[in-house]
């Protein structure tokens, strides 16, 4: 292949409109990605805030599953529906998020026992009378993993099969956790009603 060939091919890959195709794909993808932002934001931000207990570090959170999600849109297979796709990435977040604030709280929980050798800070309980508040409160109090089923299949309404399929365990152990997890919510809050 002489010179100019090459020139030729080069030139023919290198085209506008060979651009433009790939500047609509690329809209498209970025379209799409666009419009499930729109559909799926709602949703992402109620699982997180229960998630990590209603704190104002929400919107952080949120924004970082939508960056997680757009670097990963061109890779997304589609194996899974969108909605699951997204709940795994904030699940992911969201344990994240509570293992560095358990350790930020360890930390600033042993400077304060320095500091001035009182007890470490205590989480600010719910307002008394509000039984949604309580609810919160006692859900925010649950392990980790007890309480992703519990806002998983509860407050989000997810069926214990797409609750196993997101958590990636069998749907058999997802009724276990679930009643491992109202034991201990149910412990709690009849606790708080004692105080």
């Amino acid at each position: 292949m002489n010179t100019s060939h090459v020139w030729e091919l080069e030139a023919a890959l290198l085209s506008p409109a060979m651009h433009t195709s790939e500047r609509a794909a690329d809209r498209r993808d970025a379209a799409s990605f666009d419009r499930l932002v729109v559909e799926e934001q709602a949703y992402v931000a109620r699982l997180v805030g229960r998630l990590v207990g209603w704190r104002s570090d929400v919107d952080d959170l949120v924004q970082d599953v939508f960056v997680s999600a757009l670097g990963g849109w061109a890779r997304f297979r589609g194996d899974c529906s969108a909605r699951t796709w997204l709940t795994r990435i904030a699940l992911n977040k969201c344990r994240s998020y509570g293992r560095r604030r358990w350790v930020r709280e360890r930390f600033l929980a042993a400077w304060q026992a320095q500091a001035d050798s009182t007890a470490p800070i205590q989480r600010a309980s719910a307002e008394s009378g509000e039984v949604a508040a309580q609810v919160r409160h006692a859900v925010e109090r649950l392990r980790q993993r007890d309480r992703e089923v519990i806002v998983l299949h509860y407050l989000e309404q997810v069926s214990p099969a797409d609750v196993a399929g997101v958590l990636n365990i069998s749907q058999n152990a997802v009724e276990v956790r679930l009643t491992r997890a109202r034991r201990r919510l149910k412990e709690i809050l009849s606790r708080e009603v004692e105080q």
